[in-house]
């Protein structure tokens, strides 16, 4: 009868600690989804800034200290020196501007977002430029719960090769028939 109790308390307090377990897990994968939600929001929020070339929009959803690496120049380190770069465009216009997450991961009060963009620009005086790439962005939670750019990589990709016309001949040559079937 001792045993039977004794194995019937552990068998409770197993259960018991896997139930606190599971809601503990529930509770993380909830406020996860939630983060992973938020940090994409934040992202559509600075999408649609810099389809206006809206600097200190662009700006503000860095972090004070946020580090802005752009290809082939030094990374911009401050919020403050990330708009004043942004603002060194005048007359750009966006056509079109996308960024679309591809995965975000998020670590208790830091998030990496992974993605791939496109940007369709014009600059005065100059032709009209397509640019597209894949980036990475930390984010941040700040303590007020807002989540800001700690750091943002951008990787341009070259532009995919045209695709080559099948020659003539391949278009009109006669399909290769099947051996015949023995029986």
């Amino acid at each position: 009868m001792r045993v039977a109790l004794v194995a019937s308390l552990a068998l409770a307090s197993t259960l018991g600690i896997a139930a606190c377990e599971r809601s503990s897990f529930d509770g993380i994968a909830a406020r996860d989804a939630t983060a992973r939600a938020d940090v994409a929001a934040a992202l559509q929020r600075y999408q649609a800034a810099a389809r206006t070339v809206d600097a200190e929009a662009m700006s503000a959803s860095f972090a004070p200290a946020g580090v802005l690496f752009e290809p082939g120049i030094a990374p911009i380190i401050t919020r403050d020196s990330i708009r004043a770069f942004l603002a060194s465009f005048p007359g750009v216009t966006v056509h079109t501007a996308t960024a679309t997450p591809d995965t975000i991961d998020v670590f208790g009060d830091r998030a990496y977002l992974w993605g791939s963009y496109f940007e369709h620009l014009s600059f005065p005086g100059q032709p009209t430029s397509e640019q597209h790439g894949k980036f990475i962005a930390e984010w941040a939670r700040q303590p007020d719960g807002r989540w800001l750019i700690a750091r943002m990589y951008r990787i341009p990709l070259p532009a995919p090769r045209p695709a080559t016309p099948a020659p003539a001949s391949a278009a009109t040559a006669t399909p290769p028939r099947a051996p015949p079937q023995r029986e």
